[in-house]
């Protein structure tokens, strides 16, 4: 077994395996993929199904929730719900065009996977504050390069808007493999929030897992 190789300098340009995995990253689902997405937010659980290739009201169905077949009531409110917000919820956190290449430093690696830490382009950091407030880990596997997993970790207590106040996040996503037959694609999402909303502390934790994807016309 190969030791895990500790780095200690910087590469002044990241390795051509790296630059091919960002090249391929996306965290968005494609457009014509349908998929279930089951999430938990405390102690509740929901197991949804979208499919866009239903008319825009019929895209999203509640499968289960909290363990159960939903009731009419647990119905009639999903379905308000999602006439107000009927897009996917999968949108990324950020772009590969926002990750500042340059940046990526090498931690680790070993025979089949590289940990790398960065930060986001600074055109990106103006149009979204948030992105200069995160610190950025990608790891990338090398046999057929690509993003298996990124972790954004807040740097230091942040007020994005009045009334605010973000004193811990953590979040992670992971990605399958690419196929012959499909892109590599979102398995889970995890974020983990402490701080403060109007002056009442909160912590949030949320997970959300994806599968049986399927391409739709």
């Amino acid at each position: 077994m190969l030791a895990l190789i500790t780095v200690v300098a910087a590469h002044a340009t990241p390795p051509d395996y790296v630059l091919q995995a960002v090249a391929r990253f996306s965290a968005d689902i494609p457009a014509k993929m349908a998929f279930t997405i089951t999430t938990e937010r405390g102690e509740a659980v929901s197991v949804e199904r979208y499919d866009p290739s239903k008319p825009l009201v019929e895209r999203w169905t509640l499968l289960r929730h909290n363990g159960q077949t939903p009731s009419e009531k647990d119905l009639a409110k999903y379905a308000k719900l999602k006439a107000a917000n009927p897009s996917p919820v999968s949108q990324a956190s950020f772009q590969k065009s926002d990750i500042a290449v340059p940046s990526l430093k090498l931690i680790r690696e070993d025979a089949e996977r590289a940990d790398l830490e960065g930060t986001f382009r600074e055109t990106s950091t103006d149009s979204d504050k948030m992105l200069g407030h995160l610190r950025l880990m990608i790891t990338v596997t090398k046999k057929f390069p690509y993003v298996e997993k990124y972790s954004l970790t807040l740097i230091e207590p942040y007020s994005p808007i009045l009334g605010v106040k973000m004193n811990q996040l953590n979040a992670q996503m992971e990605f399958s493999p690419p196929t012959k037959d499909l892109p590599s694609l979102p398995r889970t999402f995890v974020s983990d929030f402490t701080g403060k909303i109007f002056f009442f502390g909160t912590n949030e934790k949320l997970k959300v897992i994806y599968s049986d994807f399927t391409r739709v016309e």
